[in-house]
């Protein structure tokens, strides 16, 4: 298999929902724009102490816990303790699929936010995924997340088309969360379509459902905290996740067999803040948030990239391995190439679908040119297990990763 080389998919995309990421506020404008004042010799005595409610649906030790708990230190750590979070980790106050009511009753001010959980609330927000998904699916392993992340919060820090839409349902992205591509873990070995032919397959979205029924499986949504119990009880037989939920959740246990298919990563899994906590905030509060994203989101891309890599050992310690999916990429890319162009998809509330498409490719190939010429990460593996064995020593230099983060790099 060849992970690692940029492959073509058709332009076409199509079905709504999917699970990446970053800012906006009331009016359109975004925490990277909004909060613009200086914080250099600010003065945090004087500012009234601020305690926000986070929750957490995720186990200790993902690599999305650690995103957001590095973000909350570091704020904490640069407003002098001027602002504090009240921490629920867990899925301790809600469970995922009820994260905008929790936003919207303030039972939290801070929590993750998968937009393919609300299709119906967030129709602009699910069709504006797809477009990022289309814009960087084809970038392959390692560059849909060395690139893909940065171009999804810089992708949030314009004018993207979903940010009106997330303040009136009552939130503010702050943290992206792409990674891809999925793993598939199934609780018996394959290696075939006809292999899995019937299985129950836990997907988060329409998009994942899609892709994998193209194989011939039955998709079922599942909340996150109960696959475990889903896949050992065999009510489910094959789930798919990011592959951090696959270690912190321990879901190499019931199911050992892992592959990584042609599947497009996941776009849309935001951690956000509510909209009324955003607004009630100074400037100064706001630029100290902003500001605190840049070395946690580094980390998390990291994490991300070495979490690919441990995954092999830990398959295969738990009985399992890597399944090469070379036999079942053409299943997947026949799905997408059968999908209609998400410009005769967009929602009557996009005013102008091909100018979003076009600002959205041109941040993802500034990222894509960044990761290829300049950090010098390597694009061809034809081996599976060579690509996933890079790790984060992918990338040489993730200090000018973070600065072209931090400076923007591709906004439009």
């Amino acid at each position: 298999m060849v992970i690692g080389i940029k492959r073509t998919l058709p332009a076409a995309i199509g079905a709504l929902g999917v699970v990446a990421l970053l800012a906006g506020c009331a009016g359109g404008t975004s925490p990277a724009t909004s909060g613009t004042a200086s914080t250099e010799d600010f003065d945090w005595s004087t500012v009234e102490p601020v305690e926000l409610t986070v929750s957490s649906i995720f186990a200790p030790g993902a690599t999305s816990t650690n995103l957001i708990e590095d973000w909350m230190d570091a704020v904490t750590e640069s407003t002098e303790g001027a602002v504090t979070f009240d921490y629920y980790p867990t899925a301790t106050l809600h469970p995922a699929p009820e994260a905008l009511s929790a936003l919207s009753s303030d039972l939290t001010d801070v929590t993750f936010v998968s937009n393919g959980f609300f299709p119906e609330q967030l129709p602009v927000s699910n069709w504006d995924d797809l477009v990022v998904q289309h814009a960087v699916n084809d970038f392959g392993y390692p560059n849909t997340n060395i690139a893909g992340i940065a171009q999804q919060v810089v992708h949030y820090e314009g004018e993207s088309a979903a940010l009106e839409e997330m303040a009136e349902v009552g939130f503010i992205p702050l943290l992206p969360m792409i990674s891809g591509p999925a793993a598939l873990t199934c609780s018996t070995e394959f290696d075939s379509e006809k292999d899995l032919d019937g299985r129950q397959v836990r997907v988060a979205n329409a998009v994942a459902q899609g892709e994998n029924e193209a194989l011939g499986m039955v998709g079922v949504f599942t909340p996150p905290n109960e696959q475990y119990e889903a896949l050992q009880r065999g009510v489910i037989d094959c789930a798919v996740n990011a592959v951090t939920t696959v270690l912190s959740g321990s879901l190499l246990e019931v199911s050992p067999w892992v592959s990584f298919l042609n599947t497009a990563p996941s776009s849309g899994a935001n951690w956000v803040i509510s909209t009324g906590a955003w607004d009630s905030l100074i400037p100064e509060v706001q630029t100290a948030m902003r500001d605190a994203r840049y070395a946690a989101l580094e980390r998390f891309a990291v994490d991300t990239l070495d979490t690919y890599r441990d995954i092999v050992a830990a398959a295969e310690e738990a009985g399992g391995g890597i399944v090469d999916p070379a036999d079942l990429n053409p299943a997947v890319n026949d799905w997408w190439a059968d999908q209609p162009d998400p410009a005769t998809v967009a929602p009557d509330s996009v005013s102008d679908p091909k100018a979003e498409i076009k600002r959205t490719n041109a941040i993802a190939d500034a990222w894509w040119d960044f990761s290829v010429d300049t950090l010098k990460v390597e694009v061809d593996h034809d081996d599976i297990l060579e690509g996933l064995g890079l790790g984060s020593g992918a990338v040489g230099d993730w200090d000018a990763w973070t600065e072209a983060l931090t400076e923007g790099l591709g906004k439009q």
